[in-house]
């Protein structure tokens, strides 16, 4: 059976809008992403009360440098920690350059370690790309997107 050129025009314009369809729901998709919605006052206040609560009050994050938080921020660290973009995260970071989950801080044993979770631009301890668990020590410097924190005990 052969196709004539009707059919032929008919199947590449339905072609075609799927193809449009396609990409306007990835661009879409990006858009959420990046532009999620805003935290309201109410979760954010939780949230840190929440860190407030389950905090051993001896280790913290301190914000040294960031565009999302403000400078000199004190996050105090339980015995697991999330940072990301995503509001279920424990440290919220506000930054098209973080990840929903980003990074996660482990206690083991009497040690904090961290860890990239796969992130798009990576978890930066010290001056290295991190893979896998690395070992925190006080002072310690860790960039995660545009914020720069230091491991404090």
């Amino acid at each position: 059976m052969m196709l004539t050129p009707g059919y032929l025009v008919v199947i590449n314009i339905v072609f075609l809008l799927l193809i449009y369809v396609f990409l306007w729901r990835v661009i879409k998709a990006i858009y959420i992403d990046i532009y999620e919605r805003p935290v309201p006052y109410g979760e954010a206040k939780g949230v840190i009360e929440k860190q407030q609560r389950s905090a051993n009050g001896h280790m913290t994050l301190e914000v040294i440098e960031s565009d999302a938080v403000a400078e000199g921020r004190m996050y105090p660290l339980s015995d697991l920690v999330t940072i990301g973009r995503s509001t279920e995260n424990e440290i919220v970071l506000r930054d098209p350059l973080v990840s929903h989950q980003h990074s996660r801080i482990i206690k083991k044993r009497d040690e904090y370690m961290i860890m990239d979770l796969d992130s798009t631009n990576g978890t930066i301890v010290g001056k290295s790309v991190i893979s896998g668990a690395v070992p925190l020590k006080n002072g310690t410097k860790i960039k995660i997107g545009s914020t720069i924190f230091r491991f404090k005990e």
